[in-house]
């Protein structure tokens, strides 16, 4: 699963005998990839939607869920194009503080959504075999409703969450696979540092990010098939 077109792109055009059709109010394809069949979803941007999106799979038959695309660096020594492996991920946007509970924490829910170790660990060796010259980093990631475009929220993100990286989508899509007993893993190519000049830097990064993910799911694909 990808949010935008370009970061499902090149999976789709390399299914065979791909067809798409409707679940849930959402788009999704099928097809066979080097032999394995796949279910392949644009959620769209947004928490909500990445949730929408991890239903729709697991009612077109997934049996787990990889979540791939960009997202922006903001931990030290994250850097534009490289690779990052969530172990677990947060809502960074979640406020219930007066509550009594702690910043990023829901009602009855977890801080945070690990990933499915297995899933998880052959992302690991995927990113490291299709990273080139990047860096491939495992950590947490934060999602949250908000496009992160400020040194001062990168650095808030950052230093409260532990986050190496700040995306739209990857928390909700682990809280909806967690309810529904999805195993899930969410990988993401870091596209600009989340400060001041992330609104130019986004787009120059997207072909890349969606040819790497393409390789990535290959990888996986045939490890765990």
């Amino acid at each position: 699963m990808g949010a935008i077109e370009a970061e499902v792109v090149a999976l789709r055009a390399a299914l065979e005998d791909a067809h798409e059709e409707v679940v849930l109010g959402l788009t999704v394809t099928r097809g066979v990839l080097d032999g394995i069949p796949l279910v392949l979803a644009r959620c769209g941007v947004g928490k909500v939607n990445g949730a929408l999106g991890a239903a729709a799979l697991r009612v077109a038959g997934a049996e787990a869920v990889l979540f791939t695309g960009v997202a922006g660096g903001i931990a030290p020594g994250v850097a534009v194009g490289d690779l990052v492996v969530a172990d677990d991920v947060v809502q960074h946007d979640v406020d219930v503080t007066p509550l009594g509970r702690g910043p990023g924490e829901l009602l009855g829910e977890p801080l945070a959504w690990s990933a499915d170790d297995r899933l998880r660990a052959a992302c690991e060796r995927a990113a490291r075999a299709i990273a080139e010259d990047a860096a491939v980093h495992t950590g947490r990631v934060a999602s949250g409703d908000q496009f992160v475009a400020s040194g001062a929220a990168r650095a808030r993100i950052h230093e409260v969450f532990g986050a190496l990286a700040a995306e739209m989508e990857g928390a909700a899509t682990a809280q909806a696979c967690a309810r529904m007993g999805l195993p899930w893993a969410v990988v993401r190519s870091i596209s600009d540092s989340a400060d001041e000049g992330a609104v130019e830097d986004f787009p120059a990064f997207l072909e890349m990010a969606a040819r790497r993910g393409e390789a990535l799911v290959r990888q996986v694909v045939r490890e765990l098939a």
